[in-house]
């Protein structure tokens, strides 16, 4: 007789299992630190732009640009001249709107 211990059916399949559900295992701590590592990621968006190959940058405003002559300081637009109703203003030719624009334009803001 030999001394070699032979495996019975059951024993084989549940090593099999157990090989096999710490392959399973495994693989799903795997998956764990990658889930963790990309929420890192996306919980820094400057990181992850970075990664992506966009660069930071501030642009300096204009000092020879000039203010637009329908708003005020604030930012508010001006109230125009309530003289005219809508379907008026659907009336007019496009003379009438550019010559209103040119004198909204020259209109000097306080």
């Amino acid at each position: 007789m030999s001394d070699e211990v032979t495996e019975s059916p059951t024993e084989r399949l549940m090593s099999t299992l157990v090989t096999k559900m710490e392959s399973m295992d495994n693989d799903l701590q795997i998956l764990k630190n990658e889930n963790q590592r990309l929420h890192r990621i996306i919980n820094n968006p400057t990181s992850l732009l970075r990664k992506a190959g966009f660069v930071a940058t501030m642009t300096p405003l204009s000092e020879d640009v000039q203010t637009d002559v329908f708003r005020s300081d604030e930012g508010t637009l001006l109230k125009a001249n309530d003289t005219f109703t809508n379907e008026e203003i659907h009336l007019m030719s496009w003379e009438e709107i550019h010559e209103m624009a040119d004198q909204a334009k020259n209109t000097e803001v306080q």
